[in-house]
């Protein structure tokens, strides 16, 4: 399997995830086991809040997408969380050395590089969080970016 380095742009401290398990063409699998250098790891909770999910399932969407573009030769790519749908957590927080398996699934996408991704968390194969994700991956990153700051 490839690194996560290979697929997506997220950089320590802000790569939550820290390891690619699976791909295909439709999706992926990632884990993350919660340690206490995570950017949003609170003492108060041993852990990470439960909202923090949202990224882990945002990051595996990044990873799904890395390794579509790395499967058919071409560079990684930018992409934009624009929302969550129905996000449901059944526990309160991620807890301290934990390792969570987040499964992304694409159920919609359009040529316009608009998605939507059928996402949940697992921890002992019980799952505890789910969610859909619209995501955006511009086409033309290099046009996008310079439209969007010039």
């Amino acid at each position: 399997m490839p690194a996560l380095a290979e697929l997506i742009k997220h950089q320590p401290p802000m790569r939550l995830i820290d390891q690619f398990l699976k791909g295909d063409q439709e999706g992926a699998t990632c884990a993350a086991t919660i340690t206490k250098d995570n950017l949003f790891y609170r003492d108060e909770l041993k852990g990470l809040p439960a909202h923090v999910g949202i990224e882990l399932m945002a990051q595996t969407i990044a990873a799904a997408a890395g390794y579509r573009h790395r499967d058919a030769g071409q560079d990684i790519k930018i992409g934009f969380l624009l929302g969550s749908r129905n996000y449901r957590c059944q526990v309160s927080h991620f807890a301290l050395g934990e390792t969570y398996v987040i499964n992304v699934h694409e159920i919609h996408a359009e040529s316009s590089g608009l998605s939507v991704f059928e996402c949940e968390i697992q921890h002992a194969d019980t799952v505890i969080a789910k969610a859909k994700l619209n995501v955006y991956q511009p086409p033309d990153e290099a046009a996008f970016i310079k439209d969007t700051y010039e």
